[in-house]
């Protein structure tokens, strides 16, 4: 097969916006609002609660969790975007590559 069968022009598309993903990381990212248990700190008492960041994700069969610093919340959130685009890429080519090999299947019949 030639390099021009490989997939139709609407794949080539969904193959383009493949190659613009960046950075990824497969995870859940959550922020939560939580006393953080140290008895000298403002939220002990009456003050205000801190933010937590965390990811999850199952290893193993077993859920992970990993604390992510305030200063780089941005970026992980950025990150998990990007996972969430790259599955949703992946699902539409995996769609049009079916088509397009009905469409090949129904070319080799005549």
């Amino acid at each position: 097969m030639n390099g021009n069968e490989d997939t139709s022009k609407h794949g080539e598309r969904i193959l383009e916006q493949l190659r613009k993903v960046g950075p990824f990381l497969s995870a859940s990212f959550v922020v939560r609002n939580k006393r953080c248990g140290r008895e000298d700190c403002r939220c002990a008492k009456e003050g205000p609660i801190h933010p937590t960041a965390n990811l999850t994700w199952k290893e193993h069969g077993k859920t992970q969790t990993l604390h992510v610093p305030k200063e780089l919340i941005e970026e992980v959130e950025q990150w998990v975007e990007q996972w969430r685009v790259l599955k949703k890429l992946v699902q539409k080519m995996s769609q049009e590559q079916r088509k397009h090999l009905v469409r090949l299947r129904n070319q080799l019949k005549g």
